[in-house]
């Protein structure tokens, strides 16, 4: 669980877009302040702004006065939110603790008249100053209230870079939400649903992409059913003579000539056939005759059908009691036409057909495995295709139109079921087929 979430966040298009957007915004905020911080350096080593501080300061000191009075230098360091220290006739008067004491400092003098010096401690800078024999040191960044400031400020600049992400959050989300419906829109088309539509709600981009997919699931839909029609329409156009050919052929004297076109005119009413059933059960009038019926009682009767064949055929694991609605003449055709591919690409002597019937999950199942040839791994994706072949030679000895197994699907679906085949080529093939457990009247 934990590793396809984790593969969902790094595949994400829209968390690599988030991603890049913070990196780009942290990345962005360095830049500012290193160039202010080293701007604001330049400016302390830069001769005009030395000389405005030491004027700033001497203003301050003549504020303070001499002898300096204390309540007059605490107004001045409450009011301009600075920190100021300097020598008195008792001692040294701090209005905060947290200021060093001069000979803990590295001194820079950058003024020789009055004398003044600048320094830097704990990332902070210091100004001292010389004036009426005593020295003054004045910290512009009121340490003291740093504490007031990380609580008030800091948590409002958090709060406020919170909101600008999340609105970059529901931003990006909004703008990439189109591409959501077109994975919803494929995933629909590549399960069959060709009438599935995206909807066009956007101007941009993505809404003309949106539109372009319509188009072209509307126009493959339309491809598929000329198709069909072309199908239905062809076969049954094809009904009447070939039992007009039947029907002469029936005159003829016997003869080889004769057998061989009777086997081709049946040949070609069992593809016709086939092609009808088809497409009659694709449609709303071809609805299947449920009745409820011993799943494990119709395959027995199938296999017994089959009880000389080469491979034999075995039941086993049958659970017993296994009822379901079903339509018994077509779920026959179905359990005819699997078992019969199992012996057909099967050697006579290799192990036997295994049929197994079992509840799985939600399901019912119906299991046939075979010890044939199997079927190449490019070619299972496609077994279910009409008229799809394995043998590309169409051999009518190898096998028969391609239709079974899409007749198969089309009734397994009809019955709110599946069909599913896996193989191992030269080891066999096992066909499933599924029938929902909800239908069966399962308790």
């Amino acid at each position: 669980m934990h590793r396809r979430w984790l593969s969902k966040i790094v595949h994400s298009v829209f968390l690599k877009l988030l991603l890049v957007i913070i990196i780009a915004g942290i990345c962005i905020n360095l830049a500012v302040g290193s160039f202010f911080y080293y701007l604001t350096k330049g400016y302390m080593q830069n001769m005009p702004f030395k000389k405005n501080w030491v004027q700033y300061m001497g203003y301050l000191v003549r504020e303070i006065g001499d002898p300096p009075d204390v309540g007059r230098a605490r107004a001045l360091a409450d009011t301009l939110s600075i920190a100021i220290a300097f020598e008195t006739d008792d001692g040294t008067w701090e209005s905060t603790d947290r200021l060093p004491r001069v000979d803990e400092l590295e001194l820079k003098k950058i003024s020789r008249d009055p004398p003044a010096y600048w320094t830097r401690h704990e990332g902070r800078g210091l100004l001292l100053i010389e004036a009426g024999g005593r020295r003054y040191m004045f910290d512009m960044m009121k340490p003291y209230s740093w504490q007031h400031f990380a609580e008030g400020k800091v948590m409002f600049l958090i709060a406020l870079l919170t909101c600008i992400l999340l609105f970059g959050f529901l931003a990006m989300r909004w703008i990439l939400k189109p591409l959501r419906w077109l994975s919803d829109g494929v995933r629909q088309v590549g399960s069959g649903n060709f009438d599935y539509r995206l909807p066009v709600k956007r101007l941009d981009e993505f809404g003309t992409l949106a539109g372009a997919f319509n188009s072209m699931t509307g126009r493959i839909s339309e491809m598929l059913h000329a198709r069909e029609r072309l199908l239905l329409d062809v076969s049954h156009e094809l009904r009447s003579p070939i039992t007009r050919m039947r029907i002469a052929l029936e005159f003829l004297p016997p003869s080889p000539v004769t057998h061989g076109m009777q086997a081709d005119i049946h040949d070609m009413e069992a593809m016709v056939n086939e092609i009808v059933e088809t497409q009659r059960l694709a449609s709303p009038h071809g609805r299947l005759s449920l009745e409820a019926a011993d799943v494990c009682a119709l395959v027995r009767e199938v296999i017994a059908d089959r009880a000389h064949s080469s491979p034999a055929i075995v039941l086993e694991n049958t659970a017993p009691g296994i009822t379901a609605p079903l339509d018994m003449a077509r779920m026959k055709t179905v359990l005819r036409n699997v078992i019969d591919n199992a012996l057909k690409y099967s050697d006579a002597e290799s192990d036997p057909v295994r049929v197994s019937v079992f509840r799985r999950g939600g399901s019912i199942v119906i299991q046939i495995r075979d010890a044939g040839r199997g079927i190449p791994a490019e070619d299972l994706p496609y077994v279910f295709e009409p008229f799809y072949r394995v043998d590309k030679s169409r051999n009518r000895h190898t096998g028969g139109y391609g239709l079974g197994l899409s007749i198969c699907k089309n009734i397994m679906e009809a019955h709110g079921g599946a069909v599913t085949v896996a193989s191992d080529p030269g080891r066999g093939t096992t066909v499933e087929l599924l029938l929902p457990q909800a239908q069966a009247g399962e308790k």
